[in-house]
């Protein structure tokens, strides 16, 4: 009996969730046949992707080249906080469209359809609808947390302009700009008139 790979629980998991996301599926087909290194510190998880658009532990041959590599960030964990996309939380490396594939299907994920058969209905549409709250509950606490940030800089500290008074130092500027412009055009007139 061979060793249970580290992959092996990972692909199970992947493709219990993507058996209910047929847009998900659909959109992976495409790539049957490639491979995925999640590239962790300790060790490399490498899955392929079979003709059905299901995950699989990668053979032997092909973990030295995968079409996509994803090497986690985790100076980009704060990312969480806002809409950190598969970009954003992972150096990617090799084949763009399958990594915009990937992050796409994850994005779009229903999970109402994932937790229907253990759940039951009511119950996956209550959790579809606290994750939608907590989603848009992070949103509203990253651009509150901005906003207040701005406000701190800009009042408290005076390390930022505030926008009205940046936007009328720039006319002043401008204004005294046009003021030189006209002063030089007239000493050259003088300059010219000059006997």
């Amino acid at each position: 009996m061979p060793p249970a790979l580290p992959e092996i629980p990972l692909a199970a998991a992947l493709n219990a969730l993507l058996d209910a996301q047929p847009a998900a599926l659909n959109r992976l087909q495409r790539h049957a046949g490639k491979t995925l290194r999640l590239a962790l510190p300790v060790f490399p998880l490498n899955l392929s992707l079979d003709e059905s658009a299901r995950f699989g532990p990668a053979a032997e041959d092909v973990q030295a080249e995968p079409a996509l590599i994803l090497t986690p960030m985790p100076s980009a964990l704060p990312l969480l906080l806002g809409d950190g996309k598969l970009a954003d939380l992972f150096r990617v490396e090799g084949d763009g469209l399958f990594a915009a594939d990937i992050s796409g299907a994850l994005a779009d994920f229903d999970w109402v359809l994932a937790l229907r058969p253990y759940l039951g209905d009511i119950v996956a549409s209550r959790v579809d609808q606290f994750l939608r709250g907590v989603i848009a509950w992070r949103q509203q606490a990253h651009d509150d947390t901005g906003a207040n940030l701005i406000e701190y800089a800009v009042y408290e500290q005076a390390l930022l302009a505030e926008p009205s008074a940046a936007r009328a130092f720039v006319n002043e500027v401008d204004a005294l700009r046009e003021d030189v412009d006209r002063l030089e055009a007239r000493l050259r007139m003088l300059e010219q008139a000059r006997p």
